[in-house]
């Protein structure tokens, strides 16, 4: 059974978080907990995505002394 832990948020922002999802149910979600969860990821999820944006643009501008070399740096980076 996985584990949970408690994330804390003030109590205003946890109400009007509250009273959005039970105004508009149509947007599936069940709880704030739940809402919480899918923002956390797709956030987590940008934030990857621009600090690989932001590794390349420093790939690119880096001296190497061949192309096989920067490439090596750019399948690196991409691994991660």
């Amino acid at each position: 059974m996985e584990k949970y832990t408690t994330i804390s948020v003030p109590s205003k922002f946890h109400a009007h978080l509250s009273r959005f999802i039970k105004e508009n149910p149509q947007l599936g979600y069940g709880s704030v907990a739940e809402f919480a969860k899918e923002a956390i990821r797709l956030r987590l999820s940008e934030i990857k995505y621009e600090a690989q944006i932001l590794a390349l643009r420093e790939l690119r501008d880096m001296p190497y002394r061949n192309w096989d070399e920067k490439w090596e740096s750019f399948r690196n980076v991409l691994k991660k």
